[in-house]
This record gives C-alpha cells, structure tokens and sequence, in this order.
C-alpha cells in the first residue's frame, strides 16, 4: 500500500527511514548537547533528549501517515471514477443490445433469420484468412446498404446482369409479375442458363395463379419472323404466362421514348436494366436497378398497361389457297 501512494520523485521506504531515525537521532543528539552545556544533570540531559527526539519522531511519522492517507484517499477516488465510467459503458451498451433485440422483435422479418444472421456473423474472426474476412466484410456492408436503400423506399443499382434479385422476386411474388421484353436486352436469354431459371420462376408462379404477363417489343417488323421468338412465344403461353406483341413502331409518339425494359413485380417494385448498345447481336446488360419510388412505379405500371393494350397476340398469316389443287 505503501509503495503504491507514494508519489514519483519522492524518496523510497528505505531511505525514509533512514532519514527518520537519523532525525530522531539528531535532535536527541542536539537536545543533549544543549542541555549539558546549560550544566543540567546528566539525568535530565538523557530524559530531555529522549522525549524531544520522541516527539521528533511522531512528528515525522504523522506528516508520513497523512501523505500516505491522502495518496489512499485518491486511489479510491480514482477507482470509484472508473469504476462508475466502466458500469456506465457497461449499462449503455446493455441498454443498446435490449433497443436493438427489441427492434428485431418488432421487425417484420423472421426473428430467428436475424439472429441466425448475427450469430453465424460471430463465427468470422480477424484471424481467418484475410481474404475470407475481408470478403465477408464487404458482403455484410452491401446486405446493409441493400436494406436501407428497401426500407427508405429508394433505388437499389447493381452494375451489370444480375441474377439473384431476378430470380428470388420471381420466386417470392404475390399477386403479379408484368414484364416487357426488350430485343437488346433478352437476345438469347431464354435459351441462357439464367433464362431458363427464370422462366422456371414464372412457371411456378403463374402455375400457383399468380398473374404473370410479358410483352415482347418487336423493334422491326420483320422480327415477327424470327423462328427462336415464336417458340419461346409459344413456350410461355403453354406455360400459362399472358404473352403479347408489340410492333414499336406502333406506339404512340408520346410513349415511344418511355419503353425500356423492365419488370413489375406486385406493382409495388420495378426491375429495370439499361443495355450498353441497342443492337441485339452486341448488347450486353450495363446495370440493373431495383426501383421502389412510389411515382416511379406508378409511371411504370401505366406504361404497362398502355403497351399492353395495344399489344396483340402473334399473328399468323393465312395460307394462299393453290386454285390448281382446287
């Protein structure tokens, strides 16, 4: 206790004793001598040295007790401090963790899905490997963002083809999914890997009547000629999709520079994709958005509609009779 109140630069245990009995000693010592020089008897010179020597060295050993007693005094000052500023942090962060498991409690999504989340989250370390750690990293801050974007209502973009977004809408939607095809971006698709997946989406969608419908946009005319457009037309209407065609040159001018192509889902979210050229043969997805402004997806689902209306269904010319058979 002693050696951890006494200040730094002060002198150690040992030489304060050192110093007290030589104190003591000393003023003994001049006691005597003042006294024996005053011709007083040899048993009050001794008596006299003892008892201002003894005093000396309470004196001493007072003025060392209160050092000490006062460096004991702000330790436990000091203590109590952190003491209260640990139990403070202590107690906020409990009391955060109790707000955030109560905002978990209160969410719409699965409790146990967040916590799944948070407790495998647990199981990544600084010291895995640093590629994994970083990844992960990377991936739970894209998951966070992806969730404020949803939750504020706004837009979510994906630099490139995306195919998760893609297909788990499919998969999870409720009431509808409203697409129109654009040449320049769905060249090819349906006989893709992704596009297979995602007619098999809408397969099962519209098979648990759910409402599914796509627009083909046909850029020119002769593209209704196209013999890979009339199987996958005829495909996805034996799927029970709703499919029409749509010639652009017979949308109204007004409309003409509003058709993109997208995808509905529920009314409620639109999936956009813009192409890096409006050729088929070289056209390659840029980016893809998730769209939840409310006017944003009105103005979509209107231009659906629109175009829906003046879409048809495939046409098939009739066969010239051969007037020589007859």
């Amino acid at each position: 206790m002693i050696a951890l109140t006494r200040n730094p630069g002060t002198e150690s245990d040992g030489s304060s004793v050192i110093r007290t009995a030589v104190l003591t000693i000393a003023t003994g010592g001049v006691t005597f001598l003042i006294t024996n020089g005053l011709n007083q008897p040899q048993g009050i010179c001794i008596m006299l040295s003892i008892l201002i020597g003894g005093i000396a060295l309470m004196v001493r050993f007072l003025v060392d007790f209160e050092k000490r007693l006062a460096g004991v005094e702000q330790i436990e000052k000091d203590g109590m401090a952190d003491m209260k500023k640990l139990v403070g942090d202590a107690f906020s962060e409990i009391s955060e963790a109790t707000a955030l498991y109560g905002l978990i409690e209160a969410s719409a999504l699965q409790t146990d899905l967040v916590t799944q989340l948070v407790r495998n989250s647990t199981q990544i370390s600084p010291t895995s490997p640093p590629i994994i750690y970083q990844f992960v990293q990377a991936k739970m801050k894209e998951m966070a963002d992806f969730l404020k974007q949803l939750a504020e209502g706004g837009t979510v973009t994906y630099y490139g083809e995306d195919r998760e977004w893609l297909l788990g809408l499919t998969r999870n939607a409720t009431v509808s999914v409203d697409a129109i095809s654009m040449a320049a971006v769905d060249h090819d698709l349906w006989n893709s890997e992704i596009g297979q997946r995602y007619l098999d989406a809408q397969r099962r969608a519209a098979r648990d009547g759910r409402r599914v419908r796509r627009i083909f946009v046909l850029d020119e005319p002769a593209m209704a000629d196209d013999p890979m457009l009339r199987r996958a037309y005829e495909e996805q209407q034996r799927m029970n999709i709703e499919v029409r065609m749509l010639d652009r040159q017979s949308v109204p001018t007004p409309l003409q520079v509003q058709v993109r192509d997208l995808i509905l889902f529920d009314d409620i979210l639109s999936y956009e994709t813009t192409p890096t050229t409006n050729n088929p043969e070289q056209a390659q997805v840029a980016e893809t958005r998730l769209v939840l402004t409310e006017s944003r997806v009105k103005e979509c689902a209107l231009l659906f509609r629109e175009l829906w209306d003046i879409a048809h269904e495939w046409r098939v010319e009739a066969p010239v009779p051969d007037h020589r058979n007859v």
